[in-house]
């Protein structure tokens, strides 16, 4: 008498019609499931992504921060850790540019110098040889080709060898005599070097090892102190080097003006004395009809007045370049 539908299935549960044959209208409903409440949003995926992000930045400069602080606690040190330069090296190395510069100039100098004694010479020899026919022009010429010679040969010795004391030979004895602390001195650099690199090894080993920071800063501190011992003491000799040049310089500097005035005044006193003889002996001689005292005269009157131009020239700030508005000329 029991419907065959109405029959119970075995294990005592009821036969259940499917879902579309009981409701077509809500088996046609689209089911959206719901997020399960342990999956995070996009929103919230994003957020969580930058505070991780900034986490880690933050742990970055706390780490370097650290690693600096480390650093200066265990060596004393600042700006980055480096150990500073002593000036005195960048001292010594411009003052000895600064010799070599001098005693290039001063070697230039005397080469110049002597090319203009052998010009001035020639000069003499030239004119003596134009004049020798031609009295009384042919004594003034004579007598001014070889008091020319004597000047040059004299005054020129004079200067060389004063330039050699005062300048040559100190500055040539000082460069040689420095070679062992300019040694030592590019021995400083390489410890410096290596000094820096090992700080930096060690000050590194400290932060991944707390363990061992107390004895790796006492081992640093240690090597810091040797380098600057022995910095102190190479500085210390830089020093010296550098008061023994500046005596060179201070000595040179006024030897050489001395030896301009001496050769300049010296040659200037001679040509002088033979003026006033010239003066003497051809008072009444005469060359084409001019008498030769009137043309010293007036070469010496030229002299002036050219010489009275440049001195205005310079007051008014134009110099006194041959380049300039030519000088009067009689």
């Amino acid at each position: 008498g029991i419907h065959p539908q109405q029959r119970p299935r075995r294990g005592g549960l009821s036969r259940q019609a499917p879902a579309a044959h009981r409701d077509p209208a809500r088996a046609a409903r689209v089911v959206v499931p719901r997020p399960s409440p342990l999956a995070p949003s996009v929103a919230m995926s994003d957020f969580l992504s930058r505070g991780m992000s900034a986490a880690s930045d933050l742990k970055n400069r706390v780490s370097q921060v650290a690693s600096h602080a480390l650093e200066v606690a265990a060596t004393g040190l600042h700006k980055g850790g480096d150990v500073p330069v002593p000036p005195e090296l960048a001292e010594h190395a411009k003052q000895d540019e600064q010799l070599r510069a001098v005693y290039k100039a001063a070697d230039a100098y005397i080469q110049r110098l002597n090319a203009m004694c052998e010009a001035s010479t020639k000069l003499a020899e030239a004119f003596d040889d134009a004049c020798a026919s031609k009295p009384p022009l042919d004594r003034v010429s004579s007598n001014f080709q070889a008091l020319q010679t004597v000047i040059n040969k004299e005054h020129l010795t004079l200067l060389g060898q004063m330039m050699h004391r005062k300048l040559f030979r100190p500055i040539r004895q000082e460069i040689e005599a420095r070679k062992p602390l300019d040694a030592k001195i590019a021995e400083s650099k390489k410890a410096r070097a290596e000094f820096e690199a090992y700080k930096r090894r060690v000050t590194s080993e400290m932060e991944r090892e707390g363990g061992k920071r107390e004895q790796l800063s006492a081992e640093l501190r240690q090597a810091e102190q040797r380098f600057r011992d022995s910095t102190a003491a190479l500085v210390s000799e830089v020093n010296e080097a550098i008061e023994a040049r500046n005596k060179i310089l201070c000595k040179g500097l006024l030897s050489w003006v001395t030896i301009q005035h001496m050769f300049f005044h010296g040659t200037e006193d001679a040509i002088g004395t033979m003026s006033e003889n010239i003066r003497e002996t051809c008072e009444h001689d005469s060359f084409a009809g001019v008498g030769i005292i009137p043309l010293l005269d007036q070469s010496v009157s030229d002299c002036k007045v050219v010489k009275e131009h440049l001195a205005a020239r310079r007051a008014q700030g134009g110099g006194g370049s041959a380049t300039g508005s030519p000088a009067p000329s009689s």
